[in-house]
């Protein structure tokens, strides 16, 4: 899925530094269920896990990971010497996750070992974060982390707030990620803590408070490069000169009003509140307006699965999204998820999504 999108951040900011780091694109964890024919048994924590969030001077860039247009990942380094870590950069949470060493279910996932690194700084306030049904929890740590591998270009943070888990959800195994680098505000982060690019741009380490992501569609794919994250200012490789803007209507999430949706014979005018999100590969909404979306586009509903299916050689309408003044066309390709299905069904890229009146009814 091709995807450019700006976020700001408006807070004070000094010195001048661009920092671009590519992003990677694996197979997900999707694609690696259906493969195996056990989706079944975990689409439904899968959908919880994607859409539940907590609720309580430079530019640098930074290449992504995209995994079969479902997942994109990135490298980050913590502590000194660096240790490395393949997160997801998520624009729908505020907290640097990370296993620690002590974590009784973390699997063969990379952990953190503090005291290995001379730099870290014990903070010892303990953390929970809900995921659907299940939650992660650990302890609070105080170290230095850079956006980045090391050997290329890095946005070095110091004094960032490190989520040390010691538990986390068992379908977290299934991920290919080993943490979690928040993007949102503080007033969603889990005790409050500063977020690791917030924290970046009150120490003056970039040159604008903002950061640009592009998500690149590769098709059915492996580790291979997925996209580019540009912190502190425009990435001007992909963005187009015209740059619109929308004002948030909540600094929590990245969120703003969406003012209608269309999709070939379907249309519907009203306004909805909105976020997006780097962690999730699809677009959810209310099932009445995904299923409506859907059947104009031809595709068909999966109940058992949650999913929509439609055949790999459809030609649907582009997916209209109005925004302020302007509307967005997301084209078929990049709604359309080939699988290793032998019937030539793709992925359909949208789920259902019930807010109940309580934040967002849409998420992408």
């Amino acid at each position: 899925m091709k995807f450019l999108t700006i976020f700001l951040s408006f807070v004070t900011f000094c010195q001048p530094i661009v920092i671009k780091t590519p992003l990677i694109w694996k197979r997900s964890q999707l694609i690696e269920l259906l493969s195996h024919d056990e989706w079944h048994e975990h689409h439904e924590e899968y959908f919880i896990s994607k859409i539940s969030w907590p609720r309580f001077n430079s530019v640098i860039t930074q290449h992504a990971t995209d995994y079969s247009d479902v997942e994109y990942f990135a490298n980050i380094t913590i502590g000194t010497p660096q240790q490395h870590f393949l997160i997801t950069l998520d624009t729908a949470s505020s907290n640097l996750v990370v296993c620690g060493i002590s974590c009784t279910n973390c699997g063969d996932k990379q952990k953190f070992d503090n005291a290995s690194s001379s730099t870290f700084v014990h903070d010892g306030r303990p953390w929970n974060m809900p995921f659907g049904r299940d939650h992660a929890k650990g302890v609070q740590g105080n170290d230095t982390m850079r956006f980045g591998s090391e050997g290329s270009q890095q946005l070095v943070v110091p004094r960032t707030i490190v989520d040390i888990a010691d538990y986390i959800p068992k379908s977290f195994l299934n991920y290919k990620n080993d943490g979690v680098v928040g993007l949102a505000f503080t007033s969603i982060s889990v005790n409050g803590v500063l977020p690791p690019l917030i924290n970046a741009i009150n120490q003056g380490l970039l040159d604008q408070p903002l950061f640009t992501v592009y998500l690149e569609h590769r098709g059915l794919a492996d580790n291979v490069y997925g996209g580019l994250y540009t912190y502190g200012g425009i990435d001007t490789e992909n963005c187009a000169e015209d740059i619109a803007y929308q004002p948030l209507s909540s600094a929590s999430f990245y969120q703003f009003q969406v003012l209608g949706l269309a999709l070939g014979s379907y249309s519907i005018r009203r306004q909805y509140q909105a976020i997006s999100s780097t962690a999730s590969g699809f677009i959810g909404g209310p099932k009445t307006i995904t299923n409506a979306l859907a059947s104009a586009a031809g595709a068909k509903y999966d109940e058992d699965g949650d999913l929509y299916w439609i055949d790999c050689d459809a030609h649907p309408a582009e997916l209209e999204i109005t925004i302020g003044p302007n509307t967005y066309y997301v084209e078929p390709v990049n709604m359309m998820i080939r699988t290793n299905a032998t019937n030539n069904q793709c992925l359909f890229a949208l789920f259902e999504f019930e807010s109940g009146g309580f934040g967002p009814s849409w998420v992408s």
